[in-house]
């Protein structure tokens, strides 16, 4: 006798279970942390802030190449550009290690071929791979372009992330379109691409 077949399961279900951990785990680390701001650097004096709270003078060493302080001058022309886009950033207090998981959860997903669920891919920006929590990491608004705002259809869910600024927009008022298997077939029963291919005849034909 052969062996009676198992029950069919879960495939990889090791993988959904790490996928849940890293969601889970990323989330409860993002509402752990606290938003701050990342304080502006007054870079026109370059300066070390010592443990006693006096200021202490940053000097190069003496022997150093010309090309290590043209590297140093370039880089001083990059840092208030930098630290002006720094400024307006807000991060949890737990650093990048929320984000480090739902990248993480990402390209788990992605390698196993496994798709995430709706919610779940909606709480994930897809720019910086933050964890996307209301009030905390994201801000919504209801968004009509429409002339005057008349179109109820036209309600798009703008999702903006707080530490890299990008945009999630979904509609709202519009229906969704159905997939192509849950579609209506046409009462005649005729294939319509059958009959455009009669008239693309009929028309070299003639």
């Amino acid at each position: 006798m052969g062996k009676e077949k198992s029950k069919g399961g879960v495939a990889n279900k090791h993988l959904h279970a790490r996928i849940a951990y890293l969601q889970q785990a990323a989330s409860y680390l993002t509402l752990q942390g606290k938003e701050r701001r990342i304080p502006d650097i007054d870079t026109s004096t370059p300066t070390l802030s010592g443990a006693d709270g006096q200021a202490l003078s940053q000097h190069q060493p003496p022997n150093e190449d010309a090309e290590n302080t043209m590297n140093e001058a370039g880089k001083e022309e990059q840092r208030p550009q930098q630290h002006s886009l720094l400024s307006k950033v807000q991060l949890p207090d737990f650093g990048g290690l929320p984000l480090h998981l739902a990248t993480h959860l990402r390209q788990v997903a992605l390698k196993s071929q496994i798709r995430l669920r709706t919610d779940v891919k909606h709480s994930i920006c897809k720019r910086c791979s933050s964890i996307l929590i209301e009030g905390t990491t994201s801000n919504k608004r209801i968004e009509n372009k429409s002339k005057g705002g008349r179109k109820l259809h036209a309600d798009v869910l703008v999702i903006s992330c707080k530490v890299c600024g990008a945009d999630k927009r979904f509609p709202v008022g519009a229906k969704r379109q159905k997939r192509k298997g849950e579609r209506d077939q046409p009462e005649s029963g005729v294939d319509p691409s059958s009959v455009t291919l009669d008239m693309k005849t009929q028309e070299e034909a003639g």
